[in-house]
């Protein structure tokens, strides 16, 4: 049983043989704030598995990225910003994983998908779960043309962070001693041993 709990106070985790959490560091709070998402993404699994003593994954971060954009330094909206987004989460998970506890990471999104135009579906919500009862911000104004979080485009192409996405997980299963792909690194100079070594320990 999976449960998408939003705060240490709910009831319910106790139950389960998992607690999952979604959270949005540096979008929806601490927008821009890169530098705070490692410790906190550390802090709240910690403090699950403290209060319940639980297997603990995370089942949603990212950020939203407009095709094309990029910027130095990195800011919001841009490619650039979303791939930082992923990489200090990345730190985050690596070290919960030595704990043993932490099992999975989930990342939102696959690809970008139109939203709802108007807040009207926000006023007519009744379930206390529901998402628009959780965030009544995501309105059009917020979201221009959809949720714009996916690793690849409405039209199903990779932005930035896909490349890094790719990169991660070919490099966990390393750990397992898989096949790296010949293309995962584009070509920049002669391999030396020292370069494969650092390579590796990505």
């Amino acid at each position: 049983m999976l449960s998408f709990c939003l705060l240490l106070t709910h009831t319910k985790a106790q139950h389960l043989d998992i607690v999952s959490f979604n959270r949005y560091n540096a979008w929806y709070a601490n927008a821009g704030k890169l530098n705070m998402i490692t410790n906190r993404v550390i802090e709240e699994a910690e403090a699950w598995n403290k209060k319940h003593n639980k297997p603990v994954l995370m089942s949603e971060y990212g950020a939203d990225t407009q095709e094309g954009l990029h910027t130095l330094p990195a800011y919001i909206w841009s490619e650039d910003y979303q791939t930082r987004v992923f990489s200090q989460h990345f730190k985050a998970f690596d070290a919960l994983r030595k704990q043993n506890f932490f099992i999975g990471e989930f990342v939102w999104n696959f690809a970008d998908f139109k939203t709802a135009q108007s807040k009207d579906k926000f006023h007519h919500a009744n379930d206390a779960d529901n998402e628009a009862n959780d965030f009544p911000y995501l309105t059009a104004y917020t979201r221009v043309g959809g949720n714009k979080k996916g690793i690849f485009t409405r039209n199903r192409q990779p932005k930035a962070a896909a490349y890094l996405l790719r990169q991660r997980y070919h490099a966990l299963g390393e750990l397992g001693k898989s096949h790296l792909p010949d293309d995962l690194f584009l070509y920049t100079a002669p391999e030396t041993k020292q370069l494969a070594s650092e390579r590796t320990e990505l």
